[in-house]
């Protein structure tokens, strides 16, 4: 899973907080019980002197004592239960708290990640991804083929055919894919649903419109001072396991938009992560807007798209 350093430590920092809090309201609840059962602090005690007692015998050579030492821990804790459930708390009542008993609010199980720290590095990288809300609408379980007519749904199949296969082998596989077409066609759709399906594996995935995207670089190119958030920024454009970019034409387009054009795709190829443009441009004018060296770019590194028929955005 990628993610960002910052979000990582503050990531770690919740699960320091998880601690604290737990260990307090274990504190609250021993203090509580102290007062109305001191029947514990007697059985504490003897545990405690069961403990020095065989320990003593241990180290002068009583083979026996660390098992007679474990029996007599089980019988004071079945006495402790007893008090405890007598009065009304429940029996585990005075052990650790956890939010996620597994890793022991630690995130980690031995040097593997715990599920729950894997499922906040996810939430995490859909915060990051910049479509959080249109994912949720967007996505393989809500897509429906009757929303194409029937002239161009068999095509739409196959494309969405590839786009299943694109995310099935998404970890052994470099891929990148171009989505042209006219307005409405599905192009954004199927990427969103590319994104939910790869985020939901716990891949990092970016999402930015070409308007947007070209204005942030522009941004941390001229006028951002801090250079850590700089350089984290063009991180996450070169090093996210997906980069989408939707709608390329729409942005204000110059030199500098169509060099950094070439040095993203050119950078991701190196460095082989995957991309996926859409655009309502065809190659020709993209040709013509962006430099030959941009499109030779993309044709010999993508696979092409074409998506056509009616406006799917009028349809209900």
């Amino acid at each position: 899973m990628s993610i960002n350093e910052g979000d990582f430590r503050n990531i770690m920092a919740e699960y320091e907080k998880i601690r604290s809090k737990n260990e307090a309201v274990r504190e609250e609840r021993k203090k509580e019980v102290a007062l109305k059962l001191p029947k514990i602090k007697e059985l504490e005690d003897k545990a405690a002197e069961a403990a020095s007692f065989y320990g003593k015998k241990s180290i002068g050579g009583d083979e026996t004592a660390l098992s007679s030492l474990h029996e007599r821990l089980e019988e004071i804790a079945e006495e402790k239960k007893d008090v405890l459930t007598s009065a009304g708390f429940p029996e585990d009542y005075l052990k650790p708290v956890y939010d996620c008993p597994d890793c022991k609010d630690t995130g980690y199980i031995g040097e593997q990640k715990c599920h729950c720290l894997r499922q906040r590095i996810i939430d995490a990288l859909y915060k990051q991804s910049h479509i959080t809300d249109a994912l949720e609408r967007e996505n393989f379980e809500t897509c429906d083929m009757e929303r194409f007519s029937p002239a161009i749904r068999s095509d739409m199949e196959k494309v969405y055919s590839e786009a299943r296969e694109y995310v099935k082998t998404f970890a052994t596989s470099y891929r990148n894919m171009l989505f042209l077409g006219s307005v409405g066609g599905g192009k954004t759709f199927l990427a969103n649903c590319i994104a939910k399906a790869l985020l939901d594996r716990g891949y990092s995935v970016i999402y930015f419109s070409a308007f947007r995207l070209f204005e942030l670089i522009a941004d941390n190119t001229f006028r951002h001072n801090d250079p850590e958030e700089r350089g984290g920024f063009f991180s996450n454009i070169y090093d996210s396991d997906l980069l989408i970019i939707d709608d390329l034409g729409t942005e204000n387009i110059n030199s500098f938009v169509a060099t950094q054009l070439f040095n993203i795709l050119n950078e991701r190829n190196i460095r082989r992560r995957s991309t996926i443009i859409s655009s309502n441009l065809s190659l020709e004018k993209i040709k013509d807007i962006y430099s030959e060296r941009s499109l030779s770019r993309i044709i010999g590194n993508f696979e092409l798209y074409y998506f056509r028929g009616e406006d799917l955005r009028m349809k209900v």
